[in-house]
C-alpha cells in the first residue's frame, strides 16, 4: 500500500499532523507501506507566498510521518484546481500510490459522482452565456454544478476525483472530514484546529505554538517570514517595464485584462490595493493573486507550453530508510526523480530555478541549485 498526498503545508499544523496521522493508521491496518507527498515549494495555489521555503515544510513532513516529499513545480503550484490536481495526481500515480488521502468538508463520493454527471451534461454555449454576463468559472460551476464557493477544501478534493477518474482509476479516494476552523478564517480561536491562514497572520502568537511543532515553531522564526507585500514594489516595476504589450505574452492574461493591470498599477499604492482594483465579478482575487505572481516571475504563456508537461521532478526529502523508492519510482514509471541539482539535472528545472531565486532576493535563503535532498532517520 502506498498512501498519496496533496498538500502545501504552509505550515504544516497539528490539522495537517491528524491526516498524516490517518494515513499511517491504515498502513499499519494494511500491513505496511509508503506515505508520498507532493508539495508546492515558494508560492501557494492561492497565489500567495509561502511562509517559508519548501526544504523547511517538506523536512517538517517527514518528522511529521511523510516517507518521501516531490516537489511540486511552480507551474502546477500556482495554478486553477484542476491543473494544480492533474500534474500532482500524474506525479503521485507515476510515484506508485494506491489511494489518496485527502481533507474536505463533505467526505461523500456519491457527491463528486452526482456532481461530475451534472458536468457533463453542461455545453459549451452554456458556458460562455454565463462568462458573457461576466461571471468566473468558480461563481458559473455554483450556478450549475452547486459547487459552493465557501468550501475550497472540497473544490480541490472534487478536482482530484476528476483527475483520477481521467488518468488514474486504480486510486482509491480515502476522504477524511475537515474539522476545526475554517480555511479562510485569520483570527486565534478556541478550536481543535486552527486554519493554516490563521496560523500565518499570528505567528507570534504564543497560542500558535500550540498547533505547531517545536522544530517548525523555530525554522519559522529563525526565517525571514514573507508576505505578499514584500513583492509590491517589484511587481509594480515588472508590470511597467512590461507594459500592455508585454503583458498580453504572461501566462493567463487575456480577453484586454492587460489594460487593466497596468492601469491599475499605475495607481495602486500597495499589493492590496492592487488585487483588489483588478479583480472584478468576472476575475476573482485569487486569479488575479496568481496572475499577479506570473508577472513577478515572468511566467508566459510560452514558458507554460515548454514546462508544464515536465516528466523530471526534485526530491526535497525522505526517510533515510525509504531512500530505495526514488530508485524503485526512476526504474519502473514514466517520471524521473531527482535529489539533487546539478549541471546534468538543472536544465529540467531552468523555470523553478528562476522563480527561487526571485523568492529568495526577499527571503535570503540558500540557492537550491547548492541544495540537496534532506534526508531524515
Amino acid at each position: 500500500m502506498r498512501i498519496g498526498i496533496i498538500a502545501e503545508f504552509n505550515p504544516l499544523h497539528s490539522g495537517h499532523k491528524y491526516l498524516i496521522d490517518q494515513a499511517k493508521n491504515i498502513i499499519e491496518k494494511n500491513g505496511g507501506g509508503e506515505i508520498v507527498c507532493v508539495m508546492s515549494e515558494f508560492f501557494t495555489q492561492r497565489g500567495e507566498v509561502a511562509i517559508v521555503d519548501g526544504y523547511i515544510r517538506a523536512e517538517e513532513a517527514v518528522r511529521a510521518g511523510c516517507d518521501m516529499v516531490i516537489a511540486l513545480p511552480y507551474l502546477a503550484s500556482v495554478a486553477y484546481s484542476d491543473d494544480f490536481a492533474k500534474k500532482s495526481i500524474e506525479i503521485l500515480s507515476n510515484s506508485g500510490i494506491t489511494h489518496l488521502i485527502f481533507g474536505t468538508e463533505d467526505t461523500s463520493i456519491e457527491t463528486f459522482e452526482e456532481i461530475y454527471n451534472k458536468q457533463q451534461k453542461i455545453t459549451e454555449v452554456q458556458y460562455r452565456e454565463l462568462l458573457k454576463q461576466g461571471y468566473n468559472f468558480a461563481t458559473i460551476n455554483s450556478k450549475i454544478l452547486g459547487l459552493q464557493n465557501d468550501i475550497p477544501n472540497f473544490i480541490l478534493a472534487y478536482s482530484y476525483y476528476k483527475n483520477i477518474r481521467k488518468y488514474a482509476p486504480h486510486i482509491k479516494l480515502l476522504p477524511v472530514k475537515r474539522e476545526g476552523q475554517g480555511l479562510n478564517k485569520e483570527e486565534v480561536e478556541d478550536k481543535q484546529f486552527l486554519s493554516a491562514t490563521a496560523i500565518r497572520k499570528n505567528i507570534n502568537n504564543s497560542v500558535v505554538s500550540n498547533y505547531l511543532s517545536k522544530e517548525m515553531i523555530e525554522n519559522i522564526r529563525a526565517s525571514k517570514i514573507l508576505s505578499e507585500e514584500d513583492f509590491f514594489g517589484l511587481i509594480k516595476y515588472k508590470i511597467l517595464s512590461l507594459g500592455k504589450v508585454g503583458l498580453k505574452n504572461i501566462y493567463d492574461v487575456n480577453e484586454g485584462l492587460e489594460n487593466r493591470i497596468y492601469d491599475m498599477a499605475n495607481i495602486a499604492d500597495n499589493y492590496q490595493e492592487l488585487v483588489n482594483s483588478i479583480s472584478t465579478k468576472r476575475y476573482s482575487k485569487k486569479k488575479i493573486q496568481r496572475i499577479l505572481l506570473h508577472i513577478l516571475t515572468n511566467t508566459t504563456k510560452a514558458d507554460y507550453n515548454e514546462f508544464f508537461g515536465t516528466k523530471v521532478f526534485r526530491i526535497l526529502a525522505a526517510k533515510e530508510d525509504k531512500a530505495s523508492i526514488i530508485r524503485e519510482i526512476n526504474n519502473q514509471s514514466n517520471i524521473t526523480l531527482v535529489p539533487v541539482l546539478n549541471s546534468k539535472t538543472s536544465g529540467y528545472f531552468v523555470h523553478d530555478i528562476k522563480v527561487s531565486r526571485i523568492y529568495n532576493l526577499k527571503a535570503q535563503q540558500e540557492d537550491i541549485f547548492r541544495k540537496n535532498i534532506i534526508l531524515i532517520k
